[in-house]
């Protein structure tokens, strides 16, 4: 057993990040020559006597041409566990309730998929040594490669192991969409598969044929205003009294909404930013919104989704 260097609890030898408060955890230290603590290699002066560790070999810059060329495999693979722990606790930050964030850790610590992320590290490690190309395109490259690679893992571990945890419910279905480019994806059937109104009370319309005629027209001068060309692929209602002046709808190229005693809203996926969790409603590029608690968080989900496909 060892000690987290953050928290100090007990942890053991080969824990990549602490399960009681998520830091990710540095296996290679330096000895103070002076009281024999263990100290983290970026540190100036011992935390404990304070003695200056001036004397510790420094690593070498990595060459310009090539930012793995020289590195050991476990050294990048170091780097992607603390990517991925880094992506974690964002994750839990931005879309889950702080009181359950030391269970999802704790949940994942003591679960078999640790072991899978491990092993996943390990062929990112390996697919990020056959990148070539000068520094800037490395980095490029690098980013592309690990962000959406460690997010898919998050993904899975969030579906998979933790729908007791949950505060919305997430089908299993959605991890199919998993490495998938926008172009291969029907994304009406995507957009329904994450929000899965199966699970909701709210009323959805697909079939604008069939749709009463006045709740069409009132969604269409209330809020759904789509330009030529644009699909509607759903309208949900959200009013009160079923009337549909309040609610929204998603379209191939945007989201419409309107809140009741609100005034009505846009955003097209080329332009989406930030998709904020603001207690029990949410912010889209910083505006109102709220469905219900569930399909709030289904719909983040969704919209970061369509927001990293553009990046």
């Amino acid at each position: 057993m060892k000690n987290c260097r953050s928290c100090h609890q007990a942890i053991p030898d080969n824990a990549r990040f602490c399960p009681y408060c998520g830091k990710s955890v540095i296996e290679t230290t330096v000895t103070c020559p002076s009281c024999g603590e263990e100290n983290d290699l970026d540190e100036k002066n011992c935390l404990h006597c304070g003695f200056a560790l001036l004397g510790k070999k420094q690593q070498a810059p990595p060459p310009k041409n090539d930012i793995f060329e020289n590195s050991s495999t476990e050294s990048t693979e170091q780097e992607i566990a603390d990517r991925f722990s880094l992506a974690f606790e964002r994750r839990l930050a931005e879309e889950h309730a702080p009181k359950l964030h030391g269970e999802y850790i704790e949940r994942f610590y003591k679960s078999d998929f640790r072991k899978s992320v491990d092993f996943r590290i390990q062929q990112l490690a390996e697919e990020l040594r056959r990148l070539s190309g000068v520094r800037e395109e490395l980095e490029i490259k690098k980013n592309k490669l690990l962000k959406p690679a460690l997010e898919e893992l998050i993904d899975y571990f969030i579906v998979q192991y933790c729908a007791d945890l949950n505060e919305a419910h997430f089908p299993e279905y959605i991890l199919k969409y998993q490495g998938l480019s926008r172009d291969k994806v029907h994304l009406a059937q995507m957009a329904l598969d994450y929000l899965d109104f199966e699970h909701e009370d709210e009323s959805l319309y697909t079939d604008f044929v069939t749709m009463p005629s006045h709740k069409l027209k009132n969604a269409a001068q209330s809020f759904l205003k789509p330009k030529k060309g644009e699909t509607i692929y759903f309208i949900c209602d959200l009013s009160v009294l079923g009337s549909c002046k309040d609610g929204f709808a998603m379209t191939n190229d945007c989201l419409y909404w309107k809140m009741p005693f609100e005034k009505a809203q846009r955003v097209y996926f080329k332009n989406l930013e930030e998709i904020k969790r603001q207690e029990d409603w949410i912010t889209i590029n910083g505006i109102f919104f709220n469905a219900n608690k569930s399909l709030n968080l289904k719909l983040m989900r969704l919209l970061k989704k369509l927001r990293d496909w553009k990046e």
